[in-house]
């Protein structure tokens, strides 16, 4: 299942995300996932970086060079390595998909919170679950 993000749109940055393409990377636990993010949102998004911190779904962050910058109703294609060395039929719940952005002049993270199961083959397949947003700052801590 693929969710946009739920909430006031008019408020608030707004994605899709959907994993594409899965490939091994060399060693047996590495994979090259494709995913295609689209900003579903009124203002144009530019997205500076993306990591995935799930200990059994993993990648460092990934600083997109340069940003993609997103208008209205656009997508954009891009490719992590990831690394995943969990068993066929583990489901993973709670990993996360962590974007870095600008909206509107403004510094945001876009959480996407997915499911991934091993397939019978050993491969990794996500699904959307749910985003939400987080204005860096808004705390009063700015990093």
């Amino acid at each position: 299942m693929d969710v946009g993000h739920t909430g006031s749109e008019a408020a608030v940055p707004a994605i899709e995300l959907r994993q594409g393409s899965v490939g091994q990377r060399g060693v047996m636990e590495c994979w090259r996932i494709g995913w295609t993010i689209t900003n579903t949102g009124a203002g144009s998004l530019i997205v500076g970086s993306v990591h995935l911190p799930h200990g059994q779904f993993k990648s460092g962050e990934h600083r997109f060079e340069p940003a993609l910058d997103l208008a209205p109703g656009e997508g954009q294609q891009f490719q992590l390595a990831v690394r995943c060395e969990e068993p066929p039929g583990l489901v993973t719940e709670n990993a996360f998909v962590i974007f870095s952005v600008i909206w509107l002049g403004e510094a945001w993270r876009i959480f996407v919170r997915i499911r991934v199961v091993i397939n019978d083959q050993g491969t990794p397949e996500t699904a959307t679950e749910l985003i939400t947003t987080q204005k860096v700052g808004f705390s009063g801590v700015i990093s």
